[in-house]
Formats: structure tokens, C-alpha cells, sequence
């Protein structure tokens, strides 16, 4: 039976032009629909690309025809048309789906490097942080991926060259900008004066131009009080002894200030003062009052015209910014002429001074801090220096650690205000650290060239070993260039195959469904494999699913494996992507049947002779000497880096903490300032070492199942071991890493484990970047 076109599937909508054109080009294709909201999503095969001016367009009156909520249209290209001449499409959608990408690409360079798409843009380093909080690289390889069936990596990168013509450029956009402002607001109070009065009189309250959020920080719930003790969301305040400083006394039942949203009056509010103003009024004899007013969970202008010089000089003197405040008044809509827009302010008639409920710590035996980030960590963390410090010292704590990113600008307000309160601080730094002794051979190997080798391959569901599934093993045993045995069988993930992993290997959940489990699989192919050293490409992706499945069986894997990847980047120096078919193709190899296992593992083969042959020649002649050659060649540059917590025992080591970050901005820096192990060790002395967050050498060995002896070894370099909250890893378990909440918990009981076998320190930290819950959503 032929498949349906795109014109007989959309009967009811009539293409014309450019559009009837990619109709008649569509092949392949799905139609996903949620009649509950309305939904239509389209995937088509194209044979070349179509620009998303004209896909956009096409989904906005198929959306019309059909009355529909949205339509989007999911196309897919041949993988070989994505070029650099594609990045302009690329970042238009982008910029569509990406929310915190809106608006960035409009100074840029783009192009393609090794296997990555590599953008430039005009925003320092830290500004471009935000994009990195915005998942804008992972949206952009989502898109690759579903469009071309490829797997490219996106960087970000400042480019001095496109700042410097953005700042050039900026100076005059704001200039216009500004008249355009100046111009639109005369252009408003002209509108608002030529209206009669007795219109204005008579009119209905207005209408908000936007919709008014109760709070950003979710739903409030009606106030809770309690002996004295009012709490409205996230904020506590005491209302047992007010003071009237303005009006009369007034009974404190406050409305939480996330529910006013209109004009109402007999409105008693509660929250601290914030931006203080007083002007005069034209004949010199009043003041007209404004302040902002927020009990942490939402916030508003509070107004009063016309007040007495002695209520001012109260007010002045009481109102300082964080003053707990209740307030008795009425609200109204008033125009906030500098924006052109409508909002509910807040008049009072009658104020009293309160409390604001300070968090405390009452435990017996107060804890000490040892990861923590202050506002030296940009665009990354919000308590300043002298904050904490003070914060410390109230609760009783009796140190406090100072962990910033790759800085320690926060010594010197945190030193004043410790001298000045009498509290103990501990210098140290998150650094970013790389391990500029790691190589291309894993484990304990005797064996030399001339060995027997397993080279395997393995076609997964996705890239998490713990919560995706093995569907195909390949593999072949080689020696001296000759194959000598194969191996190849599909596996029964017992779980679906997602439609992009199907896409790029070929491999659907038909074809594996009678298939053997794992738990068959694996003990037949171990056996294939024996003692014998395995060779991979990316090795460490497909050794952490084998050990994965092994730990699910109690079978211990141990094998040394090799790297490909890792020796391809040392060898083949001319080459700027390492891919496997870009190798094969580099070497002459021919073509394959890329993402499927056996094809791979025999292409893959091939790829290590030539590659041993290119050793040779290089007069390396063992795998010892491979080994010596990259260690004294290494680039910490091109390393992985990894979080770690350094922490200053002694003025020896502050001194040495501050050449390490030195030499981190000088010698090492690429994006961020790096720190190689092979230079930390040198200046190690008066130094304390900590494992650090998720993002530490130590978890992502756990998190990447290398084996156990490699997990100690690892374990060993450190002087205590760090563990943290479920709240701060729970995202681990929406990216796939962790199946669930029992999975952090086990991960941290590992940790727990690792410590007390080894006799290392464990620490409970909370990897601290605000102060207090309320400050979360400004994260």
C-alpha cells in the first residue's frame, strides 16, 4: 500500500508556491496529535533543506485551517547537507523553542570544529553562563540530532573582536533607543490630557495591560498566625507588639500581598521596606512619600501625597530599607507613565513597625559550612561576603568556608567583618581541576601490540547506563591485524526505543523484541571476551552499560580497556573530528554500516591497525611508551575539567592557593581557569583537598561505573570526601543519571562507604549560592 502523501493527510489545507513545493518533496512521515490541547506535530523526510521561514509559515495556516492550538513541523535532513550555511536556520529555531536563548543571536560567528559547533558571541565569558543555565547548547544538539541524525557538540565562546564592535554599535542603538522612549512617553501624556475630565471621572477602573502573577515563587496560601507569629509563604513575622508610628493602631490580619490584584479598600499589609523616596511637593511645604514593600513572596508600591514635615521625619527615620512593616490602607490603579503601563499601588492611612522572624539554629552542636558561594561567584550565587560571615557568627556556627568558582575575591570583605565580629574563616576556592595525567589505556595491562584483542561496540537506548539498556553487542578478536573470531548479538532492552535512537541506529523495538535479555547475553559474551585487553571508541561510554549490566547480574568486570577516541586526538593531529566514520574515512577505509555494532567493532579494527602501523612509525613500540609519550604531551586545555574544593590550612598554603589561581588564569585557561593535577600536587603543601559536588572527579567515576579499584584510586588523591542534599542533585534524576530519589540516597551512602574504607573524612555540605528559601526564584 503507498504511503499517504502531506496533500492527501491535510486534505483541508491547500499548499501553494514554496510550500505546495516541500509537500511534494515530504516522504516518511508521522502525525502525532493531542486532541485535548489541540496539538499537531509533523515529521517529514526531506531531501534538502527548506528554510524555517517557510515551515513556520506552513504550520501557522495549517493551524488555521484545522483551527488548531499549535502545529509544529519536525523535519529531517540527510545527514551530510548540515553545514556551517545552515547555523543562521539552526539558531532561528533556536531562538523559537529555546526561551533564555530569545534575543542573544544578534551579534554571532559561528563554524564547525572537530565535532563541534563552535559560536561566538560578543558576551563575556560569565554573562554567557546564562546560556549555560538555559540549556541553550543541549537545545541546539537536540535540534542537530532531530534534523540530521548526527550528535555535534555546541561551545560557547567570547570573542573580543564582535564585543568590541557590539559596544561601538550599542552606544548608538541605546541612543535611539532612548529617543524612541522620550518620543513615546510625550506622545502618551499628550493622549491622557486631551481627554475630558468628566471622562476620566467616570471612567471604569482600567485594565492591567499584563497579567499579574501572584508570585513567582508559586501559589500563596492565606496567612498562618500563631501566637504572635504571622507566616505568609516563605516569610515570618512577628505582630505580637506592634509600634504605630503613622495613624492609630489597627488589627494586623494581613492579605498576602501575591493576592491583591485589584482596587480594594480596609487592605492591611505586612512585609519589609525596600527604595525609600521623599520629594517635595511644588510649594516647598509637603512631601509626596513612595517605598516598596515585599514579604518575600510578592511586593508593591506603596504611595502618600501630601504629608506633614513631622510625619516625613518619622517615616525617614523609621523606613530604612529591610524595616518589617504593617501597613492599613486601600490599593488603586495607578499609570506608571515611565513604562506606559497600569498596576495596583498601595495608599496607606495608619503604620506600625514589626518583626521580621530571623532564621535560627538551635542544634546542640553547630556545624561548619566548607562549600559555600558568595556574589564572587557571578551570575552564579547571591550572598555577599560579609553576609555570611555575619550570618555564621549569629548562628554560632564556628567557621565558615569560602568556595567561589576560580576566585577569591571575597577574602578581603570576608577578613573585615571577621575581624570586626570575631568570627573564623576558611579561605578556599571551588577550582576547576583536569587530571593531566589520564591516557588512552585503563587498567592493569602486560600485554604488548602483537596481543590478542577484543574491539567491541555496543547500540544503547540511550547515554545513561542506569536508566537505559544495552540493544546490540558487536565485536571481533583480532591479532596482528587478522580477524580471528566474531561476535554479534541484539539484546532485549525490555524498554522502548526512542524514535531519534531508532533514527540513527536502525535498530527498532521490532527487531529486538525476541530477542535474549541481558541477562542471557552477557555471560556468552563475557566468555567471548576472556582476560583479554578491549578495545572501544569513547571506551568509557561502553565499558560504565557493561558494568552497569554486570553489577545488575554480581559479576565482576575487570578487563583493562583502550580508548580509540583518545588515541586517535594524540596521533591524528590533522584531524578535527574523531568520529568513527570521519577516522575510517581519514584512513581509507571505505564505508560501513555506521551505528550498528558489529559493523562498527569490524571497522573499528581496522582503525587500531592503522593506527599501531602510525605508532610504529612514531617509534612507539609498546603501550609503556604510548603512555609516557601522551603524559609528557598532554594539553590541560583539551581535558575534561572537574569541580574540587580547596581549602587553606596555613599562610604556606593561602600562598600557594594564590599561585594555583594564578597559574589557572595564565597558563591554563580555557573557558573557565583550570588547574592541573600535575601543578596542584607541586603546591599542595598547607592545602586541604575535597572531593566536591556532583560535578567532582569522584561522582562522575560513580556516575560513569568505573570500577571499583579505579573509583579508590581516585578517591585516594582527596583529604575528605563530600556529600549533599537530595535538593541539590534531584536534577540528576530528571536528565536520566539517577533513576530516583533512592538513587541519590544510595549515591551518597557510597560515598559514605568509600570514606570509611578508606579512613577519609566525610562531610555533609550544601554546596550554599543564597541565603534563604525566598531567595531561591532570584537564582
Amino acid at each position: 500500500m503507498a504511503e499517504k502523501t502531506l496533500f492527501e493527510i491535510l486534505h483541508k489545507y491547500e499548499p501553494t508556491g514554496d510550500i505546495a513545493a516541500f509537500f511534494a518533496m515530504a516522504r516518511d512521515i508521522t502525525v502525532r496529535a493531542d486532541k485535548e490541547k489541540r496539538m499537531l506535530e509533523i515529521g517529514i523526510s526531506l531531501p534538502e533543506i527548506v528554510k524555517k521561514a517557510i515551515l513556520y509559515r506552513a504550520e501557522a495556516e495549517i493551524a488555521e485551517a484545522y483551527s488548531l492550538a499549535m502545529v509544529r513541523i519536525l523535519p529531517h535532513y540527510p545527514s551530510d547537507s548540515f553545514g556551517e550555511t545552515y547555523i543562521p536556520e539552526l539558531l532561528e529555531e533556536t531562538q523559537r523553542i529555546g526561551i533564555v536563548a530569545r534575543g542573544f543571536f544578534r551579534s554571532y560567528r559561528a563554524f564547525l570544529e572537530e565535532d563541534s559547533l563552535v559560536i561566538e558571541m560578543p558576551y563575556e565569558d560569565k554573562s554567557l553562563l546564562l546560556m549555560d543555565l538555559g540549556q541553550t547548547d543541549t537545545v541546539i544538539e537536540g535540534i542537530i540530532r532531530s534534523e540530521f541524525g548526527i550528535h555535534y557538540r555546541v561551545e560557547f565562546r567570547h570573542s573580543p573582536e564582535l564585543a568590541a564592535a557590539h559596544r561601538r554599535k550599542g552606544s548608538e542603538e541605546l541612543a535611539a533607543l532612548d529617543a524612541q522612549l522620550r518620543e513615546s512617553s510625550l506622545s502618551y501624556e499628550r493622549s491622557l490630557q486631551a481627554r475630558p475630565e468628566q471622562e476620566s471621572a467616570s471612567a471604569a477602573a482600567p485594565v492591567l495591560t499584563g497579567e499579574r502573577k501572584m508570585s513567582l515563587l508559586g501559589e500563596v496560601g492565606e496567612p498562618e498566625i500563631a501566637d504572635g507569629i504571622c507566616r505568609i509563604g516563605k516569610a515570618k513575622f512577628d505582630i505580637s507588639a506592634p509600634t504605630v508610628i503613622i495613624g492609630s493602631a489597627f488589627e494586623i490580619r494581613p492579605t498576602p500581598i501575591a493576592h491583591i490584584v485589584s482596587a480594594q479598600r480596609g487592605l492591611v499589609i505586612v512585609g519589609e521596606v525596600f527604595g525609600y523616596t521623599e520629594d517635595t511637593t511644588r510649594d516647598g511645604t509637603k512631601f509626596n512619600i513612595s517605598f516598596g514593600v515585599t514579604d518575600f513572596n510578592s511586593s508593591l508600591t506603596v504611595k502618600k501625597f501630601g504629608v506633614t514635615r513631622e510625619d516625613k521625619d518619622v517615616l525617614a527615620k523609621q523606613l530604612s530599607n529591610g524595616t518589617a512593616v504593617a501597613l492599613r490602607g486601600y490599593t488603586k490603579f495607578d499609570v506608571r507613565k515611565e513604562v506606559q503601563d497600569i498596576d495596583v499601588t498601595f495608599y496607606y492611612s495608619d503604620v506600625s513597625v514589626i518583626k521580621k522572624v530571623a532564621r535560627v539554629d538551635n542544634a546542640p552542636k553547630k556545624r561548619v559550612e566548607l562549600h559555600l558561594h558568595t556574589t564572587m561567584s557571578a551570575m552564579d550565587a547571591l550572598i555577599p561576603p560579609k553576609t555570611v560571615v555575619k550570618q555564621a557568627h549569629d548562628w554560632g556556627h564556628p567557621a565558615v568556608a569560602l568556595t567561589d568558582h576560580g576566585n577569591v575575591q571575597a577574602y578581603q570583605d570576608a577578613m573585615l567583618i571577621a575581624e570586626e565580629i570575631g568570627q573564623k574563616v576558611i579561605y578556599g576556592m571551588e577550582a576547576y581541576f583536569v587530571n593531566d595525567t589520564a591516557n588512552v589505556l585503563y587498567g592493569d595491562y602486560k600485554g604488548d601490540f602483537d596481543s590478542e584483542f577484543i574491539v567491541f561496540d555496543l547500540e544503547t537506548t540511550g547515554k545513561f547506563p542506569r536508566t537505559c539498556a544495552i540493544t546490540e553487542i558487536g565485536a571481533v578478536l583480532v591479532k596482528g591485524g587478522e580477524v580471528l573470531d566474531r561476535y554479534s548479538s541484539f539484546v532485549n532492552p525490555q524498554m522502548p526505543i526512542p524514535p531519534d535512537v531508532q533514527q540513527l541506529t536502525g535498530i527498532t523495538d521490532e527487531m529486538v523484541k525476541d530477542a535474549r535479555t541481558i541477562k542471557e547475553v552477557l555471560p556468552e559474551f563475557l566468555a567471548f571476551v576472556g582476560d583479554r585487553l578491549m578495545i572501544a571508541h569513547n571506551a568509557d561510554f561502553d565499558m560504565s552499560f557493561l558494568r552497569e549490566a554486570c553489577k545488575a547480574q554480581g559479576i565482576e568486570i575487570t578487563n583493562p580497556y583502550l580508548d580509540t577516541v583518545a588515541l586517535s586526538r594524540y596521533i591524528n593531529t590533522d584531524l578535527k573530528s574523531h568520529k568513527l566514520n570521519v577516522v575510517a574515512k581519514y584512513f581509507g577505509l571505505g564505508d560501513f554500516d555506521h551505528h550498528r555494532a558489529t559493523a562498527d567493532a569490524e571497522m573499528l579494527a581496522q582503525i587500531y591497525y592503522k593506527m599501531q602501523e602510525k605508532l610504529l612509525s612514531m617509534e612507539i613500540r609498546s603501550f609503556t611508551e604510548l603512555q609516557n609519550e601522551m603524559s609528557s604531551a598532554v594539553d590541560p586545555a583539551k581535558l575534561r575539567y572537574y569541580h574540587q574544593i580547596i581549602l587553606v590550612k596555613n599562610k604556606a598554603g593561602l600562598k600557594n592557593l594564590y599561585k594555583l589561581v594564578s597559574y589557572s588564569y595564565l597558563n591554563y585557561y580555557h573557558k573557565f581557569p583550570r588547574i592541573p593535577k600535575t601543578v596542584l600536587e607541586k603546591h599542595r603543601d598547607g592545602l586541604i583537598i575535597g572531593s566536591a559536588c556532583e560535578a567532582g572527579e569522584l561522582i562522575t567515576a560513580m556516575l560513569n561505573n568505573k570500577p571499583e579499584a579505579e573509583i579508590e584510586e581516585i578517591a585516594k588523591f582527596y583529604d575528605y570526601l563530600e556529600i549533599q542534599p537530595l535538593s541539590n542533585n534531584r536534577f540528576m534524576v530528571a536528565k536520566g543519571l539517577v533513576a530516583d530519589e533512592e538513587g541519590l540516597r544510595e549515591l551518597n551512602r557510597r560515598v559514605v562507604r568509600l570514606g570509611e574504607k578508606l579512613g577519609l573524612p566525610v562531610v555533609a555540605t550544601c554546596d550554599a549560592h543564597f541565603l534563604n528559601d525566598e531567595d531561591e526564584i532570584f537564582r
